[in-house]
């Protein structure tokens, strides 16, 4: 069965019932035919012997009582139920009448729908001789053969005509899958442009416009997919723009100052002027204390180990630090919880991250004079929110990889993002906002 169409399925099912439901009916009439039978053959017999009794009671005496008899034998040649035989004393047949010619049925017909034939004998007085009434079920089961096989030529040509047309009717109904399974391994193939006609029954229509509706949320996914592509490397390159300026401007001029120092410093000590060697030496102190300063900013920046060891509010406090530091006359307003260790986990470093992107979207495209960041925490949900009071942008087009990438991190976390327009002082609001409950159960799974 594993290997049949389900074309073939349905309609070997729609055969084997009408088989059934014929095989049932003409079992039934069958059985029905049998028992109309035996009764009308009985019927039959008591009918001829009432007929025998009667003629031989009224046969007047005659010089030739045999011609008499043979005639009352005759009257039922022709019979269709009965045969008559004259028997003689010592059990031969005398005479016997010629019942009517049937349609001859097959054995195994007859045993099945023929009753058994049971034979009376009306004796005739005075004589010795008998007269024997045998029912006969051969005309009857001759003509009921001829209808069985009638019946069953038009059944079968019936279940051929029925199967021929489920058969056309399924494949018709069923056509649709075919193209829903090119469909798919076209899909699969990965050409997202590809749909399936909305075509056939109710159903099949429900499966296409699944399909189709799949294919373009696929093809939705793909060009999503290669255009954060595009903006992570185009992100990439800035912050590698962004890093080898500050490489460049910041660090660049104080290892080039302790380079000239240390050169100093070595000729001064050659000329035994150890005093101001030790000046010197002293300014490529300050150099190198900035220089690592300086580094530990970009780390900061790459990856912010102090989230993990001092707690939230210190991680933004070093971002602050780090915008202030190059924008000195942006105002920046803080106000963090005083206790943030009911943050931890993923949620805090996602907070971060958002606080981390909503900053360097306000100092870069919005040139505001403040910013102002508020994180507060409520008896399950935390808050964070960035505004600035810069200009306005252009209504934004599709999300930038900024934004997309701060809502898969708080939905995985369970929380969401908004970005709100048009705040107290013109600018822009980046509120996200995260359940502590849901984070407490990533917590405990994780443990």
């Amino acid at each position: 069965m594993q290997l049949m169409s389900l074309r073939f399925r349905v309609v070997l099912a729609i055969v084997l019932v009408l088989c059934a439901g014929c095989a049932i009916g003409v079992a039934l009439a069958g059985w029905q035919a049998h028992a109309a039978l035996r009764e009308e053959l009985a019927a039959a017999v008591t009918s001829g012997e009432q007929s025998v009794k009667s003629a031989v009671a009224e046969m007047a005496p005659s010089d030739d009582p045999q011609r008499n008899l043979s005639r009352l034998v005759r009257s039922f040649d022709g019979d269709r139920h009965l045969r008559v035989e004259e028997m003689a004393p010592d059990g031969r047949v005398i005479l016997a009448s010629r019942p009517l010619e049937s349609v001859l049925a097959p054995s195994w017909f007859k045993r099945v729908f023929g009753p058994k034939p049971k034979s009376v004998d009306a004796p005739v007085p005075m004589t010795g001789i008998r007269l024997r009434l045998t029912p006969l079920s051969g005309p009857d089961v001759g003509a009921t053969w001829t209808e069985f096989t009638e019946l069953s030529l038009v059944l079968g040509i019936s279940i051929l005509a029925t199967a021929a047309l489920a058969w056309l009717t399924v494949g018709q109904a069923l056509h649709p899958l075919d193209d829903v399974s090119a469909a798919l391994a076209r899909i699969g193939s990965g050409r997202y442009d590809t749909r399936v006609a909305d075509l056939g029954a109710l159903e099949l229509r429900t499966l296409t416009r699944g399909v189709n509706e799949m294919a373009v949320r696929l093809s939705a996914m793909q060009a999503r997919t290669h255009a954060l592509e595009h903006q992570l490397l185009t992100l990439q390159d800035e912050e590698r723009a962004d890093l080898a300026r500050d490489l460049h401007d910041e660090m660049a001029p104080h290892l080039f100052a302790a380079s000239v120092d240390a050169a100093m410093a070595r000729r001064l000590i050659e000329e035994g002027r150890a005093a101001e060697a030790l000046e010197q030496v002293a300014s490529i102190g300050g150099a190198v204390a900035v220089i690592q300063r300086l580094v530990r900013d970009i780390l900061g920046r790459l990856r912010p180990t102090d989230l993990l060891e001092l707690g939230l509010s210190a991680a933004v406090g070093e971002l602050v630090g780090f915008w202030s530091a190059r924008h000195p006359d942006v105002r920046f307003d803080v106000a963090t919880p005083e206790d943030d260790s009911v943050i931890t986990g993923p949620l805090r470093e996602t907070l971060y991250r958002v606080v981390q992107e909503g900053l360097s979207n306000a100092i870069r495209h919005g040139r505001p004079n403040r910013v102002s960041i508020h994180i507060e925490t409520g008896r399950n949900w935390v808050e964070a929110r960035v505004e600035d009071d810069g200009a306005e942008a252009e209504p934004p087009g599709p999300e930038g990889f900024g934004l997309s990438g701060m809502r898969e991190r708080l939905a995985a976390v369970g929380g969401q993002l908004a970005v709100v327009s048009g705040g107290p002082g013109g600018g822009w609001s980046l509120i996200a906002r995260a359940p502590l409950a849901l984070q407490a159960e990533h917590m405990v799974l994780a443990s």
